[in-house]
């Protein structure tokens, strides 16, 4: 599952983590309505998930089907 977060570095927030990037939009519209008068501040960013913290699911599923097959190949 991926994880986002909204990050403004000019007011040094960093929000909490939503499951949707959608979700860390909305948090970046409404800060920037509210704190910035619409504008973009420098540094204002969405980041993803830690790239090393899971691997995705297309990664899982491959590594799972190799598993699989290396351990029926093996028992022939």
């Amino acid at each position: 599952m991926s994880v986002y977060k909204y990050r403004c570095d000019k007011c040094g927030i960093t929000w909490d983590e939503v499951s949707t990037k959608h979700q860390a939009e909305l948090e970046r519209d409404q800060h920037r309505r509210e704190a910035h008068g619409g504008g973009a501040p420098d540094g204002d960013r969405i980041e993803g998930a830690d790239p090393g913290s899971w691997p995705s699911a297309s990664t899982l599923i491959v590594t799972l089907v190799a598993v699989v097959l290396l351990l029926a190949y093996s028992r022939r």
